[in-house]
């Protein structure tokens, strides 16, 4: 069995809690479909968990991530998807919620997941810009400049997005973030990385992804609940909590900064599921989807029938038919940022 009809057997029931149609899920996972079809199928998907909370207009991001890895494809079709990887993550996380964390009494909120699992990538065409783009007409400049036989130093492009960090009311991003990292209990000042970051002319997606997803949800909020107070709302003649900015949206946030961070800065603080279980639970899902992503030495990706998953005396089990060299480097993605001794990657 691969690991995507694995998924499907286990979450089909709880799908529901997180306004998934179980159709759609099953089709998505199951049936055979061209990369592009399963790509518009995510889409879809997306867009109707999200509609539920008012917040669709983030599906712009997601369309437009999709259109533009599409075009880059072209110059690149080793390059990496992130739209169906979402999705993939997104279920992931779903089955380590129920069947791993459950175990340890550890909950995460629904819309969180939602928000983290589904866009924290959303912040890769400008990543794409600076590595597909600009960073290859640099270098075709100084490749230039070497054969000329001239002494000067490489020429290199910065994006620096200006004004993305500058809420409404006079709030700022990063103090936001801050504040969440700080309650997680990790050592990691945002405000500095992405300083680093501009700096050195570098993307780091996640950065870019958590600042644009958090200053289109305010602009919403500014618009339909200036005041960000929490308000019941009825779906399926049921009543419950519209999500809140400071602790879901914010955390939710805080989670898609850190997920792709350098290593560097876990050296003091490692992501401890007992105090941050959403970021904990983003970062794991995220290294461990690996299949049916394509790569520049695996164009096709490895297909789902090489993986598997499983929770055995609560532990994480997580099986690979693939090179020791690809199994290791998911450990090192884990263990360079996690506190997860309980996850085994076999």
């Amino acid at each position: 069995m691969d690991i995507n009809t694995l998924l499907f057997n286990e979450i089909h029931d709880i799908l529901y809690d997180y306004d998934c149609r179980e159709d759609q899920i099953e089709h998505f996972l199951t049936a055979p479909a061209s990369f592009d079809e399963r790509q518009k199928e995510a889409i879809k998907i997306i867009e109707g968990i999200m509609t539920v909370h008012g917040k669709e207009e983030l599906l712009s991001c997601v369309a437009e991530l999709a259109r533009i890895e599409h075009g880059i494809r072209e110059l690149e079709p080793w390059a990496r998807d992130h739209v169906v990887h979402a999705l993939l993550s997104f279920l992931l996380g779903i089955y380590i919620q129920d069947k791993f964390f459950a175990l340890k009494g550890i909950s995460v909120n629904k819309f969180q997941w939602k928000l983290a699992g589904l866009f924290h990538d959303v912040g890769y065409p400008v990543q794409i810009a600076k590595d597909a783009m600009l960073s290859r007409f640099a270098k075709k400049i100084n490749d230039i400049k070497d054969s000329i036989g001239v002494s000067t130093p490489d020429i290199h492009f910065k994006i620096v997005p200006v004004g993305l960090e500058k809420l409404k009311n006079n709030i700022n991003s990063f103090d936001l973030i801050q504040s969440k990292i700080n309650e997680w209990g990790l050592q990691i000042n945002p405000m500095e990385e992405y300083k680093r970051m501009t700096d050195s002319g570098n993307i780091c997606h996640g950065m870019i992804s958590a600042l644009a997803v958090l200053y289109l949800i305010d602009l919403m909020y500014q618009k339909n609940n200036p005041k960000r107070e929490r308000r019941d709302i009825c779906k399926h003649n049921i009543n419950f909590n519209q999500v809140h900015f400071e602790t879901d949206v914010v955390s939710a946030c805080a989670a898609i900064f850190i997920h792709n961070l350098p290593n560097k800065c876990f050296e003091n603080t490692k992501i401890d599921c007992s105090k941050a279980p959403l970021a904990f639970l983003l970062k794991l899902s995220d290294c461990l989807q690996e299949w049916e992503r394509p790569s520049r030495i695996n164009p096709e990706g490895f297909h789902a029938d090489k993986f598997d998953v499983q929770v055995i005396r609560s532990k994480l089990i997580f099986h690979s038919d693939i090179s020791d060299k690809d199994k290791d480097k998911i450990r090192k993605e884990i263990s360079s940022s996690l506190i997860a001794s309980d996850v085994l990657i076999c």
